[in-house]
C-alpha cells in the first residue's frame, strides 16, 4: 500500500456520514462553495465504504467526471470546478492515470479493502479532520454567543419600551438607530451595544427591586408542582424583579452552581449562559432553547428557571415520581403551556422566598409533572 495515499483515520467517534455536516461551518470559513460541501458530502456517504476509514487504509473513489456530473445534476465543467477548488484547498488530492482515466482495485475476498485508487483520494481532508472539527466548533460557539447576545439586546430594548420615557428611548436609539442589531456582525461590537443599552435601562429605571422573603415557611419534602390552571404571575421581563439572583442560585444543583462559576458572572445573563449549557446537557437540543427563549413564550430567565428547577429534580432517586425522565419533553411540555398561557412560577417563586437556611442546598425540590 502506497504511504502517500493512506491516512491515520478519523477521529474517535466520529462517524463518516456525520463528518461532512459537523465540519460545514468551518469549510465555509475556509471559502468553499456549497456545492463543494455537496461533493464531500455525497463521497463520505455514498462514493467510499466504512473500512476505507480505519487507519492507514486508502480511502477514494474513481467515478468518472461525467458520471459524477449525472449523480450531482449538474455539468461536467462544475465537476472540475469543485475538485480543482477542493485539491487547491489542500482537501483533496487527484491521481488518474497517465491517459486522465480513473479506476481502483478492491480485494476480491475478506473486506473488500481498496488496495489501487487511481481518482480522488480523501486522505488530505481526513488527516485534518480533528482540525477542521475544532474550527467548526470554535464558529458554533461563536454564532451561539452572537445569538444570545442579540437576544439579550432585544430583550433590553423592550424593557426600555417599556419604561415610556422620552429620553431614555432617545438614548437608546442613539445606541442602536434602527433598534435592530441583525447586521451587526461583531460580537465585541454586540456586546458594547448590549452594555450601553443595560446602563440606559438601568439609570432610568425608577422601581426598586425588592429583596423581602415572605414568612412563609416550607416543608422540606414539598413538591413544586406547575398547576395547569393558572396564568403568567409576571411579564417574562419582570421575573429578576420577583426573583432575586442569589434566591435562584440557592436553589440550583451543585453541577449547575459549577457552570456559573465556569462563568463567572453572576447575573441573570450569567444564570442564563449556564441554563443554556445545562440543557444542552441533559438532551434538550437549541432548537427548543430558542423557542423558549422568544419572550412570546417563556423568556431567556424564564427558561432559565425553567431548566434550573428541571435540573435540579433530576438529582431525585429514580423511583420518585416528580423525578423528570425525560428532561426534553418535561421543558417542551412547560413551553407547550407557555404558548396556551396556562404557565406560571408562582409556586417556584414561592418556594424560593420559602426556601430558607435551614434546607441544605443540595436537598433537591420536586417538581414539575410534565413529560414525567
Amino acid at each position: 500500500m502506497s504511504v502517500t495515499l493512506s491516512h491515520s483515520g478519523l477521529p474517535a467517534g466520529i462517524k463518516r456520514s456525520q463528518f461532512i455536516e459537523s465540519i460545514a461551518p468551518a469549510l465555509k470559513a475556509r471559502g468553499l462553495k456549497t456545492s463543494a460541501i455537496v461533493y464531500l458530502s455525497k463521497a463520505f456517504d455514498n462514493w467510499t465504504r466504512d473500512q476505507d476509514f480505519e487507519p492507514n487504509r486508502i480511502c477514494g473513489f474513481w467515478h468518472q467526471v461525467s458520471s459524477l456530473a449525472e449523480k450531482l445534476s449538474c455539468t461536467v465543467r462544475t465537476v472540475h470546478s469543485i475538485e480543482y477548488d477542493l485539491e487547491n484547498a489542500r482537501l483533496v488530492s487527484r491521481n488518474p492515470k497517465a491517459n486522465g482515466r480513473r479506476d481502483g482495485m478492491r480485494e476480491q475476498e475478506g473486506r473488500n479493502v481498496l488496495r489501487k485508487l487511481f481518482g480522488i483520494n480523501l486522505a488530505p481532508i481526513i488527516e485534518q479532520a480533528s482540525d477542521l472539527l475544532a474550527e467548526a466548533e470554535t464558529i458554533r460557539m461563536h454564532q451561539d454567543a452572537m445569538d444570545m447576545c442579540r437576544s439579550e439586546i432585544r430583550h433590553i430594548n423592550k424593557s426600555i419600551r417599556r419604561l415610556n420615557n422620552t429620553d431614555a428611548l432617545e438614548q437608546a436609539r442613539s445606541i442602536l438607530p434602527e433598534g435592530r442589531s441583525a447586521t451587526v456582525r461583531e460580537l465585541a461590537k454586540l456586546e458594547e451595544i448590549r452594555d450601553a443599552l443595560l446602563a440606559v435601562e438601568n439609570s432610568f429605571k425608577i422601581d426598586v427591586r425588592s429583596e423581602e422573603f415572605s414568612d412563609r415557611t416550607e416543608e422540606n419534602d414539598v413538591p413544586i408542582i406547575q398547576t395547569k390552571q393558572t396564568k403568567f404571575l409576571y411579564e417574562a421581563e419582570a421575573v429578576s424583579e420577583q426573583v432575586t439572583i442569589q434566591q435562584a442560585i440557592s436553589l440550583a444543583a451543585e453541577p449547575f452552581r459549577d457552570c456559573l462559576d465556569m462563568y463567572g458572572d453572576y447575573t441573570w445573563r450569567g444564570i442564563t449562559n449556564a441554563a443554556y449549557e445545562i440543557a444542552r446537557s441533559i438532551g434538550i437540543d437549541d432548537r427548543t432553547w430558542g423557542i423558549a427563549c422568544d419572550n412570546a413564550v417563556l423568556g431567556p430567565e424564564r427558561a432559565a428557571l425553567c431548566i434550573l428547577l428541571i435540573h435540579r429534580n433530576m438529582c431525585l432517586p429514580p423511583s420518585s415520581s416528580h423525578y423528570p425522565r425525560n428532561p426534553s419533553a418535561c421543558f417542551g411540555g412547560m413551553i407547550k403551556a407557555a404558548k396556551s398561557g396556562e404557565f406560571s412560577l408562582s409556586d417556584f417563586i414561592a418556594a424560593v422566598r420559602g426556601y430558607g437556611k435551614r434546607r441544605s442546598p443540595q436537598h433537591p425540590v420536586r417538581g414539575f409533572d410534565y413529560g414525567r
